[in-house]
């Protein structure tokens, strides 16, 4: 399992729930991160499956009254933009939540060292088969010593 790409960037997963904080507090980590993944210091990969969630939550009546289409319609641009689409072949049952499992599976087909998340049926994990699930904070003060 790879740490980190050929180029030496962290292969990561970022969690829908990492981008919508992004947009939400533009001054926290999930924030930090997703600049990381904008100026290319992160290579994200993710999947059919995890590009429809984002695409349905950012459409959500709570993010719209609280974020600019404009703003939704960045995200998404630059998600996809910076993202490196797999498609996995293996179907994983890791969590409580089948939903989060697609993470899982796609960090497992890119061969990514980490997902970046804040939902708590993937932490409870914290691991899975070499694979580092964290907080957002955790990830930068880690990616900071690497």
């Amino acid at each position: 399992m790879k740490s980190s790409t050929k180029s030496g960037k962290p292969a990561v997963v970022l969690d829908t729930n990492i981008l919508v904080s992004a947009l939400i507090a533009k001054e926290g980590a999930p924030a930090r991160v997703f600049e990381k993944l904008v100026s290319e210091e992160i290579e994200n990969y993710t999947s059919v499956e995890i590009i429809s969630e984002l695409e349905e939550v950012l459409e959500r009546e709570e993010i719209a009254e609280r974020v600019q289409k404009k703003d939704r319609a960045f995200l998404f641009s630059q998600y996809l933009n910076h993202s490196i689409r797999v498609c996995a072949k293996t179907r994983i049952c890791a969590v409580q939540h089948a939903a989060d499992n697609k993470f899982i599976e796609t960090a497992l087909e890119s061969k990514a060292k980490f997902i970046i998340t804040g939902d708590s049926h993937l932490l409870s994990l914290s691991e899975f088969q070499g694979i580092k699930i964290m907080r957002a904070k955790e990830f930068l003060r880690i990616a900071k010593t690497k």
